[in-house]
């Protein structure tokens, strides 16, 4: 075999393999991996806590979790994330929500008072035992890739 026929040879299999290896590469690029519904939950709990009094996950109730399309909650995230709301760090302005995206909408709502148990006395002038006083629910859309909080809502009660 001349040295010719050799190049020849591994410049045939080099370019094999180079064509191989892209599209291995182009086939898992092409396909980015989403997260899951409780990944979605967990996001919005991390971005959420900081706005909340208690601070504790066990006070809040997730109502709903699906994934929607930008188009039917645009306007819901519309404006600012928490008008009126004091509690916490102020949130970052919402992002623009692309209208033929899909993304995790959660929604999450305080726990409801526990009423005391009959054989403990309560003071008449004790506050009450509110899980949650002054933030209500609050609503957040996340892209799917990646988990990021793209838009807030936080319905807060003033008193």
């Amino acid at each position: 075999m001349t040295s010719r026929t050799r190049s020849k040879i591994v410049c045939v299999f080099l370019c094999i393999l180079v064509v191989a290896c892209a599209g291995e590469q182009g086939q898992s690029g092409g396909q980015q991996e989403m997260i899951g519904e409780q990944q979605a939950i967990d996001r919005a709990w991390e971005a959420f806590e900081p706005n909340t009094s208690s601070h504790k996950r066990a006070n809040w109730q997730v109502i709903q979790v699906q994934q929607v399309s930008g188009q039917d909650v645009g306007e819901q995230f519309a404006g600012e994330p928490a008008p009126g709301c004091w509690v916490g760090p102020t949130p970052p302005p919402n992002e623009g929500i692309d209208s033929s995206r899909t993304y995790w909408y959660v929604h999450m709502r305080a726990r409801s008072v526990t009423p005391p148990s009959s054989t403990r006395t309560v003071s008449p002038t004790a506050p009450p035992a509110i899980p949650e006083a002054f933030v209500r629910e609050a609503w957040f859309l996340l892209d799917r890739s990646d988990g990021q909080v793209m838009a807030r809502k936080i319905y807060c009660v003033i008193y």
